[in-house]
């Protein structure tokens, strides 16, 4: 069989902007994952697109893109994960750094009483 056979004569497989656009929105989401609202938005759309691009595929197997829809795909979720880990360490360093402001405040605050009761002894 020629590597033809599966067009059966309609000429050039059709194109899939669905699946272009789920690979451009996967790597936009993984290089922008520290902009939290821009990255989370792309890495989501990033999947919707590969899916309906693969659901396209699958419907129509004269289209093409089934690699850049499984890429898409696969950077959207990359992008989404790096989106959520960043998110985990900000609540735990903003969780930690509240911890040593309460610590400082109390400690700011017995140094002062310290201070009111050595003037209060002299």
């Amino acid at each position: 069989m020629s590597e033809n056979a599966n067009l059966d004569g309609a000429g050039a497989p059709q194109g899939n902007g669905m699946a272009t656009a789920s690979l451009i929105l996967g790597i936009c989401s993984i290089v922008l994952f520290w902009l939290s609202f821009i990255g989370i938005v792309c890495g989501v759309l990033a999947i919707i697109f590969a899916v309906v691009a693969k659901n396209k595929i699958k419907a129509n197997p004269n289209t093409a893109g089934a690699g850049s829809a499984k890429a898409g795909l696969i950077t959207g979720i990359i992008g989404i994960a790096i989106w959520l880990v960043m998110v985990i360490v900000v609540a735990v360093f903003l969780t930690s750094a509240v911890g040593v402001f309460e610590e400082a405040i109390q400690n700011s605050n017995d140094l002062q009483d310290a201070l009111n009761e050595l003037e209060n002894y002299n």
